[in-house]
Parts: C-alpha cells; sequence; structure tokens
C-alpha cells in the first residue's frame, strides 16, 4: 500500500466530493482523512488516501486530470509531531496581523499547528468586528500549558484564550 495526499482547488460545484469520493473507490483507495472548505466560491481540499502499489499511478493520473482543478499529489508519510495534542480557541477584536501575530507565538514555542480554521463576524450586541481561531496543535516536549497561555494573552488585553486537551 502506498499513502497519497492530494491537495485540490477550483470553483465549487454540487457533488465534487462524491466525485471524488467515486473517483477513489474506482481505482480501489481508501479515503483515509480530509479537510475541505468552500470559500469565496471556490473549493479547497486536501484529502489522505491509501491506496494498493498497483493502482498507484492510475489513481495519481486520475486525481491529476480533473477539470478546472490545480491538483498536487505528495507520496509518503511525513513524521507526525511529537507531545500532547490541544483544542486551540482564539477570540479577540479582529485586526490587521494578528494570524500573523498568534502563529508566530506558536512558532516561538516550536508548536506543530494540525489544523486551523478561522473566521470574522460581527459581535451580537455591538456589531464590532470579531476574529475566531480554532486550532488543534501539538505542544512539544518541554513546554507547557502556562507558557502558550501567557505568550499568547501577552498579545493583547482583549483576546480571549481556550485550550483543552485533545
Amino acid at each position: 500500500m502506498k499513502s497519497l495526499v492530494a491537495t485540490l482547488i477550483g470553483p465549487d460545484k454540487t457533488g465534487l466530493v462524491q466525485q471524488l469520493a467515486r473517483l477513489i473507490r474506482q481505482h480501489n483507495g481508501s479515503w483515509q482523512g480530509s479537510a475541505m472548505s468552500e470559500l469565496a466560491g471556490h473549493f479547497a481540499g486536501i484529502i489522505e488516501i491509501q491506496v494498493p502499489d498497483e493502482h498507484y499511478q492510475a489513481l495519481a493520473k486520475a486525481l491529476q486530470t480533473l477539470p478546472e482543478f490545480q491538483v498536487q499529489l505528495v507520496e509518503g508519510l511525513a513524521s507526525t509531531p511529537q507531545g500532547q495534542t490541544l483544542r486551540l480557541t482564539i477570540t479577540a477584536n479582529d485586526r490587521l496581523g494578528i494570524v500573523d501575530e498568534l502563529t508566530s507565538v506558536l512558532d516561538s514555542l516550536n508548536i506543530s499547528v494540525k489544523s486551523l480554521k478561522t473566521t470574522s463576524h460581527p459581535a451580537p450586541t455591538t456589531g464590532t468586528l470579531l476574529f475566531e481561531a480554532h486550532s488543534t496543535v501539538v505542544l512539544p516536549h518541554g513546554q507547557t500549558l502556562d507558557d502558550l497561555t501567557g505568550r499568547l494573552e501577552a498579545l493583547s488585553d482583549d483576546l480571549i484564550v481556550d485550550i483543552e486537551p485533545e
């Protein structure tokens, strides 16, 4: 068996995920995991697939010939970061550079980001634009939750940090 990670970007349309699932099944692939979103009318997805060696090339070719899509394929598995997996939620007034500030803290503590989803929306009572980040991260051995919380909360007075073990 080979492991294949496919990233796809293109115009969003109904039935696209089913089309991918069928294509993978037709080539004897097994859908292992995925993250997919629609953003501004475009589909963006990443899929991990296990496929028998003898079907790998045909599946790779079929994925790369999807009409209207940019597809990138990577073979094999990378090493998984070691440490404590955490769910991290950040809420703050939206401002320019907030994602850069947050990820700079994570990088400085050698924290690996497994997933990150961000949104901005008006606050219920004031209408002020709020930023929210939901992330799964890996806190490496030697770092503490106090280190992470303190560094994030030091970014601004309006930042709310919620961290839970996964």
